[in-house]
């Protein structure tokens, strides 16, 4: 049981090691690609409603609904 608790231990440290090991973004980083994704998501969101509103009417026209 003590060996359990010694792994254990081990683990943490190591766990702790490589965190410390992590190279961290800036707060300007992480503002920057927050603002970069939500711009890329509204512009592939609208993207993506265009073509389906196209398509959907293009369907229709096809079949003559």
């Amino acid at each position: 049981m003590n060996r359990f608790f010694q792994r254990i231990r081990d683990y943490a440290a190591s766990v702790r090691q490589e965190v410390g090991r992590v190279s961290w973004p800036s707060r300007k980083e992480v503002a920057t690609f927050t603002v970069l994704i939500i711009f890329l998501t509204a512009v592939l969101g609208l993207y993506l409603g265009l073509a389906d509103l196209i398509l959907t009417r293009l369907v229709g026209l096809l079949l003559g609904t």
